[in-house]
This record gives structure tokens, sequence and C-alpha cells, in this order.
């Protein structure tokens, strides 16, 4: 994973097949280096409405990884807010082929200043597996005869809601500035997303009002979390012509902790 995988003062250890085993949480949010993908840092922000990806893996009691064949079959993913599910719906991940349980989650339903505890906890599948998914819904195996699943490890990650805002100045020109010709856009490390234009029903985008007394145009977005850099900063930029035809570029830097 190129991390280390050394996080193991938030680790639950319990005892199980091969001795002690551990775990270790990442998420792709940060903070975390440039040159690395994952963060284990047990306190991290996320933006609202961000896709934030989680990688979890079994540790030794150094912090080394082992291998979850034989130890562990899948691992579930709950929040503090509610006992078993992160949203409305119940995350389940099997190992991939090296050995790491990998999810994901769209921070959606969140308001900014909200602290939401992940955790990701390791089972062992005894008998039928403790849910089944039928459909859309996860029921819950209601046999008397099978074993429940036993837990293996923990890890859990505390994210703290956050949400950024664009409010750029723009001097008023000579000619006044025609709103429908503004363009937002983003450069992320990804190339950005799609450019955002005048707020409109039924197409969300950049309000600007003015010009104020103190002779400057105003727009503000409030950006979503895909339009950001998971991490660091994010460039923004705001191009709009005036009506006498003359182009006005203006941007501003977001911090994306």
């Amino acid at each position: 994973m190129g991390r280390g995988v050394a996080s193991v003062m938030l680790a639950t250890s319990v005892a199980a097949i091969g001795g002690c085993i551990s775990a270790s949480l990442a998420t792709n949010t940060g903070p975390h280096r440039p040159e690395h993908r994952w963060s284990t840092a047990s306190r991290q922000s996320a933006h609202v409405g961000e896709t934030v990806h989680f990688d979890f893996v079994l540790t030794d009691w150094r912090g080394r990884f082992v291998s979850p064949t034989g130890i562990a079959d899948y691992c579930v993913a709950s929040s503090s807010r509610l006992r078993t599910v992160i949203g409305d719906e119940r995350l389940e991940a099997e190992p991939d082929a090296k050995g790491h349980f990998r999810f994901s989650y769209t921070l959606d339903r969140v308001r900014a200043g909200e602290k939401l505890k992940v955790t990701a906890t390791a089972f062992q599948q005894r008998d039928s597996r403790d849910f089944m998914k039928v459909g859309d819904r996860w029921l819950q195996a209601d046999s008397p005869y099978a074993q429940p699943d036993r837990k293996v490890a923990a890890d859990a990650v505390q994210l703290t809601i956050y949400q950024t805002a664009v409010d750029i100045k723009i001097a008023r020109p000579a000619d006044d500035l025609d709103p429908e010709s503004g363009v937002l856009r983003f450069h992320c490390m990804d190339g950005g997303g799609m450019p955002v234009y005048l707020d409109k029903p039924g197409r969300p985008g950049f309000r600007i009002s003015g010009p104020e007394t103190d002779g400057y145009y105003r727009v503000e977005y409030l950006p979503t979390g895909s339009q950001l850099n998971p991490t660091g900063t994010t460039e923004v930029e705001f191009t709009i012509h005036d009506l006498g035809g003359k182009r006005h570029v203006v941007s501003q830097t977001l911090s994306t902790p």
C-alpha cells in the first residue's frame, strides 16, 4: 500500500487463529503526503458530498500486514450514527487479490461540522453468513442452529465534515458584466470536473450579485466533494465577459485539508 500500515494505536486487537490479530483502516481523504494515496490518521477531514475510499487490512502485533486467508472472510463498515450501516445501506467487502478489504461511501447525507466515526470490522464466517443480501435488502440469518460469525479485528477513523465556499470578487468594468457568460472551473489532479454556469431553476450553479457600493461584483458557489482535490488545495478559475465583449478572469485557491 506504500504507507507502512503502522497505525496500531487505534486498532482493536483480539485473539484469533494464528495469534493476536489487529487491523488498520485507511482513507484517501487525508491528511497524507502527495506521494501516498492512503492516510491512517485517526482523525481526518472529508468534504460534504465527497466519495471517500477506504482500505482495511489485518495486521500483526507489530503492525505488519497479515493475509486474511483462513482468518477473515469479509468486513463490515459501520458508523457512529447508525449501528451497523452507513446511510441506508449495509456495506460489506471481501478481500481483493492482495488481501485488502476496500469499500467507498459518498457523504451526501451529512452536514458541515458533523463528526462521523467509521469503523471496519473483519469477520470469519461460520455456517451461513450473519446477513445475506436479497434483492436490495439485507436480511439477518435467523437459524437457531447457525453459529454467529466470529469477529476478528476492527479499526476506526473519525471524519470531520467540512464545506468549502467559492467567494470571488470582481471589479466592475467600464461595461457591466454579462452573468450569462460566466463559467466557473475547478482544476483538480484528475483533470477537473464539468464547468459550472449561472444558477437557474433545475440547473444549480454559481450566484452573482452586484455591483455593490464598493464597485465589485461577488460570485458565490458551494462546491461538492467531487469537484475538489481530496487533500491539499484546489484552484478555482472564474471567467466572464462584459457587455462590450471583453473577457475577465479571476481565481481563488480553496483549502481541502
